[in-house]
């Protein structure tokens, strides 16, 4: 195959132009990649997170706060001269014990205090003693930091874990928890695996989890949470939407017993920090959120069941090349630049469209949905560069090549259509016209070449004009000859049929008007016989290849037609047309079946046709000529010579009619050598 249909093999292109915008798109999501990198890579992955961020969400199916989490809020309340505790650095240890007494005697399950007691004070004994008796303690210390708590709280708590979620690289933006790190576990993770251990009764129906999972140990139920991908060691946090809010109890007010026992009982309480001046906060999808909020969130996810998992990466670095292949490939068949774009934007709309269905519906997330948009730009970029370096120049080319043999209105309805024609050979029906001047070669051998050219120049110039008016194709000329097709680039088959016949009568009355001109330069006067016939042909690009090449059509039909034109001359007619033309345009036309013919190397014989005038403008007498020749045809064929011959006689007489003179001398010689036996009427025309 060699490179010219390589570019305009549509399969091909895709498939190359694919392979390039998925390139492309690697090479700007790397973020280490050279001078590009740092900034497309960085860029990509903030508006991939942004996008992530609104799935979060508006879109994460965790809208209901479980009932089983209480949170203990150290707010401004808790914090103030009048009505609190005072300020948090004079805040006691006692206060805590105090707090974590009253919980356990209202019943709670397990409490986790996301407060670093990493310094000793006064009142650790009046702490530990708490957290020792109500054995349900869950502390926290700083993974970072190495900062834990004083080794007689750690001692005495059911358990420790670290206060760390896992920040984003681009946006510190908190998504998920690692549950396990070097052998510690996450804070909210340490308070949902004791919370299982615990022997209050877990309304928890597991859900149905694939791929790796974090398996919580030593309880009953099957609880396991899934890791956000199949080689994370993370588990995404499904947030709470807007308008849900968890169970919440001042801290001062658990202090003075001021509060709803039912909030506390069999509950995870969890005790942290939402006052102004302690600024423990993190971002999150849905903005900024108190550290003890990230908890509550890890366990309300785990505790509802309520899962977001990524996508696998290969499936889904699978579907984007499928789907650069095909938006590739379907925008290079679009027809028009209008449709490209709308295909693309649907297509895009479609595609963004469905990826937050399947997140909506299964919680999955895809994590390239910029790559997406961008492989939606580049198909737009390539297709539409590919099209204006081979198609557009393609139309340019051919457009001044066309312009010299058809109309501007067909040249633009092709450039329209340029997809759809063939230039390298196809069988189409189409209408062949053939013409040339009767006695050419005396006219031309009694001019002076310069008079020659300048006489063919008026007469080509006129009708083609006019054949170009009638949308038809000047395939060549031949001296004073012209070729035309009808139909060799698509279209209406019964148009191509009566825009022929139009153009030939138009022809013949143009002739009619320059005869008078050229009888007044050159002294003579032309006629010029006319051939059309309709038919399957081979139309397309003809020739050599880098010797000389011919959008030409080729076919019997096409011969058939050259011939009708010289047959003209056996019956004195000017305009001579096949069968097929005439059924085809015979609502519009007057025609007179002239003979059946056998021409010259074909065996089956044909009726041949007068293509008379336009229904309408064909005078009354000569309606009533063709009418009485048809009666005497008839008589010549079914072997009564002697009645044909009377008609034709009359009519010659008349009329002066020429085909009636034809077939007056043939109907003497039957009548004279005797009438051959199978007559059918048949004349066997020995010139081509």
């Amino acid at each position: 195959m060699n490179l010219k249909k390589i570019a305009h093999d549509k399969r091909i292109i895709s498939f190359f132009l694919s392979i390039l915008i998925i390139t492309l798109v690697t090479i700007l999501s790397l973020e280490r990649f050279p001078v590009i990198g740092n900034f497309t890579g960085i860029f990509i992955q903030e508006a991939n997170l942004g996008i992530k961020n609104i799935l979060f969400t508006k879109y994460g199916k965790n809208e209901i706060a479980n009932k089983n989490i209480t949170i203990v809020t150290i707010d401004n309340k808790t914090l103030s001269d009048n009505e609190g505790l005072g300020r948090f650095q004079n805040f006691k240890r006692a206060y805590y014990a105090k707090v974590i007494d009253n919980l356990k005697k209202d019943g709670a399950s397990i409490v986790g205090i996301d407060v670093l007691f990493s310094e000793k004070s006064e009142e650790d004994v009046t702490l530990e003693k708490s957290i020792k008796n109500t054995g349900n303690v869950i502390l926290g210390f700083s993974l970072t930091e190495k900062l834990y708590p004083i080794s007689i709280f750690r001692e005495n708590a059911l358990g420790i874990g670290h206060f760390h979620p896992k920040l984003n690289t681009y946006n510190s933006t908190v998504y998920s928890i690692i549950p396990q790190e070097r052998g510690d576990r996450a804070f909210s993770f340490e308070v949902l695996q004791k919370y299982f251990q615990s022997n209050t009764k877990k309304d928890i129906i597991p859900a149905k989890l694939q791929g790796m999972v974090y398996q919580f140990n030593g309880i009953n139920e099957n609880i396991q949470a899934p890791y956000s991908s199949r080689n994370a060691r993370d588990i995404f946090i499904n947030y709470l939407p807007e308008g849900s809010k968890f169970q919440e109890i001042s801290f001062v007010d658990v202090y003075n017993g001021n509060y709803n026992p039912n909030l506390v009982k069999g509950n995870i309480i969890l005790i942290g920090s939402t006052a102004t001046a302690l600024y423990d906060k993190f971002n999150t999808p849905s903005g900024i959120q108190d550290g003890i909020f990230v908890h509550a969130n890890m366990i309300n996810t785990v505790l509802n069941q309520k899962y977001i998992v990524e996508v696998e990466r290969w499936k889904e670095l699978v579907m984007l090349v499928a789907l650069t292949f095909l938006l590739v490939l379907f925008t290079l068949y679009a027809k028009n630049r209008i449709f490209q774009f709308l295909f693309l934007l649907v297509g895009f709309i479609i595609l963004f469209g469905a990826e937050i269905w399947y997140f909506d519906i299964s919680q999955r997330l895809f994590t390239l949905p910029v790559q997406l948009i961008l492989i939606v730009i580049l198909t737009t970029l390539f297709v539409t560069g590919y099209k204006y370096i081979y198609e557009e120049s393609g139309k340019r080319a051919l457009k001044g090549a066309l312009s010299q043999y058809l109309s501007e209105e067909l040249v633009v309805n092709i450039l329209d259509k340029f997809e759809e024609v063939k230039l390298d050979g196809k069988r189409m029906n189409i209408t062949s016209f053939f013409s040339d001047i009767a006695g050419f070669t005396s006219i031309s051998e009694n001019m002076e070449p310069e008079e020659l050219v300048h006489f063919l120049s008026i007469y080509l110039k006129e009708v083609s004009d006019i054949i170009m008016h009638n949308r038809g194709f000047i395939n060549k000329y031949e001296g004073d000859a012209v070729m035309a097709l009808w139909g060799a680039f698509g279209g209406d088959e019964q148009e191509q049929t009566i825009l022929a016949c139009r153009s030939a009568l138009a022809q013949q009355k143009k002739i009619q008007d320059i005869n008078k001109e050229f009888k007044k330069d050159h002294g003579f006067e032309i006629s010029v016989r006319m051939g059309i016939n309709k038919g399957v042909a081979v139309v397309g690009n003809i020739g050599s290849v880098g010797k000389k090449i011919e959008y030409t059509a080729l076919g019997d039909s096409v011969n058939t037609a050259s011939r009708f034109e010289g047959i003209n001359k056996l019956y004195g007619t000017l305009i001579c047309v096949g069968e097929s033309v005439m059924e085809e345009s015979k609502g519009f036309f007057v025609f007179r079946k002239l003979d059946s013919i056998q021409v010259k190397g074909k065996e089956k014989p044909v009726f041949i046709y007068e293509l008379v005038g336009e229904i309408g403008k064909v005078p009354q007498e000569k309606l009533e000529l063709i009418k009485e020749f048809e009666k005497a045809l008839e008589f010549y064929t079914i072997g009564n010579i002697v009645e044909g011959r009377k008609i034709f006689e009359r009519l010659y007489k008349d009329f002066d009619d020429a085909p009636s003179l034809t077939f007056l001398e043939r109907c003497g010689k039957l009548i004279e050598e005797g009438v051959p036996e199978g007559w059918q009427g048949v004349y066997r025309a020995t010139e081509k």
